[in-house]
This record gives structure tokens, sequence and C-alpha cells, in this order.
């Protein structure tokens, strides 16, 4: 069927690439999947598919990419891509502190999770040129009972011009039960109605950024001159900020009932949230924490209240901006 779709992109290699940012549990696997399952099984295309997730990733900043061309093309590379034609983004907040513009190419299409104008997420993303698709994708999945992921993945087959009834032929597929097909083709159906999207030339406002990060100092063991060394404060967990990722709900610590087994903190995804001196559980430096509330599950106290509960971000504003630093 490929001989009646062309992919919108090509690089050197014959690949239109596509990156998914998201957060662990937003949905961005599933959508690839669907996404690389229209692609090969019913436009005749090949590509290579790679995604980051898992328990470990929940709340964590995460990407799919997928990497599309046309049949007989060789593939010999798989894994993220840094230079992405289309790329979606679940969470307006991730823009800033991933520094999602990174990579992306010249004429590039974009699509986010906002709702904000194209304009206005043009100048935070600094789009050196393309077009900008936004897409109220929390208001749409709630109003639908689908899933945040269903509105961006209908954004992105509208976008890459895939024909709409092989699309709800593999929402059919993918979901047998006929309510949950129902919601999804809403949600698809109010995307297209609902959608902002606007162009943007190569004006010379903002330049195009390059895909690969760059550094002032080597970094591996490989290129490392004698008495050279690393910069920690390129990978290191100061400074770093996980309230992006936290969907409203935090951890919270009562000291009288905690007995210092330590689960929490064997548990803990990401080090450095759970604060432990002396050999006991003291607190949380929540600059670290992304709220997927896994010690909360595993505490196992219940004398004068759980060691650990769960606990409403906005009602704790002054403790979660006490940072600790070490």
């Amino acid at each position: 069927m490929s001989q009646d779709f062309t992919l919108p992109y090509s690089d050197e290699l014959g690949f239109c690439n596509i990156k998914m940012s998201a957060v662990g549990g937003d949905g961005a696997n599933m959508a690839g999947k669907m996404l690389f399952k229209i692609a090969l099984e019913y436009m005749g295309l090949d590509g290579a598919f790679d995604a980051k997730y898992g328990s470990e990733k929940k709340g964590t900043p995460t990407d799919v990419s997928v990497k599309l061309c046309e049949r007989g093309i060789p593939i010999r590379q798989t894994g993220p891509t840094d230079s992405p034609h289309v790329l979606v983004i679940f969470r307006e907040d991730l823009i800033g502190p991933l520094n999602l513009i990174q990579g992306v190419q010249e004429n590039a299409i974009v699509i986010v999770n906002t709702e904000r104008t194209p304009a206005q997420i043009r100048e935070e993303l600094k789009l050196h040129s393309g077009t900008i698709i936004c897409v109220d994708a929390l208001d749409i999945a709630s109003k639908t009972r689908s899933r945040l992921n269903m509105p961006l993945l209908s954004a992105l087959v509208y976008a890459l011009k895939l024909p709409e009834d092989i699309f709800e032929k593999t929402i059919k597929e993918t979901w047998p039960k006929p309510e949950v097909q129902k919601s999804n083709i809403e949600a698809f159906e109010q995307t297209l109605g609902n959608k902002q999207e606007e162009h943007f030339p190569a004006d010379g406002k903002f330049p195009l950024v390059p895909g690969k990060w760059t550094y002032e100092t080597p970094i591996g063991w490989r290129n490392q001159n004698k008495g050279g060394y690393m910069e920690t404060r390129l990978f290191s967990l100061h400074g770093k900020d996980m309230k992006i990722t936290r969907q409203g709900l935090i951890p919270l610590f009562n000291a009288e009932a905690c007995i210092h087994c330590a689960k929490c903190f064997y548990t803990c995804a990401d080090p450095g949230s759970i604060i432990f001196k002396d050999s006991k559980m003291v607190g949380y430096n929540y600059a670290h924490c992304k709220g997927c509330l896994r010690c909360v599950e595993v505490c196992p106290t219940h004398k004068k209240g759980k060691a650990l509960s769960k606990g409403m971000e906005a009602e704790h504003h002054d403790l979660v901006t006490k940072h600790t630093w070490f």
C-alpha cells in the first residue's frame, strides 16, 4: 500500500524520524506501538521502534522513537532518534527542562498537549521552522473517557496523513470492548475538530539546534587524558528538579511511626528522594521525588498511623519547596 502513501519526511538514510516525549504512565509506548503497527501492517512501510518504559519509569521523563521508511531500505540502526522530523510533546512542562528543541529538524511538525496557541508554544520551544499543532489532550481525554495518548496519537495520524479508516480499524483491534472503542474514536474525532494549527516559516527568529549534546570536557574513559576529570555538574543530581513529572500527589513522612526498615529506600527509583542519616529515615528531598508513591505502597508500618502516606502536593507547598541538598 506504500505506493499510495508517501512519508512527509526522509533523511539521508531514508527515514522519517518521530519522537514522543512523555512521562512514564502517559501511554506514549502504546501510542508508538499503534503507529508502528499501522505503518508496517497496513501502509506497507518498514522501520525501527525504540521505547523507554517499565515500572521503574513511572512518573519519569521518557521517550519513544519511531523511524519509518519504505520497504527495501537497509535498517542498520535501532535506538532513539536525536533528530526528529516529528515531535510529540505529551506535557508542555517538559519543553524547557528536557531541552526538547534539540535536534528538531527544519520544517518539522510539533504536536503539543496544551491549552496555549501555536504561536505561544513556538516562543517557548524556539522552533526554527515548521508546523505546530496544539491539542488540549487532557480535556479531550477527560470528556471522552479515553487516555492522554489517544488525542495526541490522533493528531499524529492527522499530521502524517494516515488513512482515518485504518486508524479506527487499529483502535478496534487493540481494544475489543465496544465502550473503549467508542471512547477512543470519539477522542480522535474531537481532536480533529478542536486542534489549533499554524505553520511558521524559517524567518531567522530562532536557529536550528544540533541533535547531539556537546560537553566542555572529555566524559568517557576512552577519551580521558591522564589526570583528566569528569564535570560532575553535568551528570550529578544537584540542581535537578522532578516536580515536572508529578501529577499532584506526593509521599508524606510520619517520623513517629517509622521503623527505619529502609524498604522505601530500596524501592525508590530516584536516588536522592529519600533522606537517610545515621541509618534512619529522616524525610524527603522533593526536588528528586517524582511522586510515583512506590515507597508508600511498600511501607509496612501501621502503628500511630502509617509512616508513609500519600498527600496532595498543593496542600504542602512549603514542604515541597524546601529542598535539601547534600
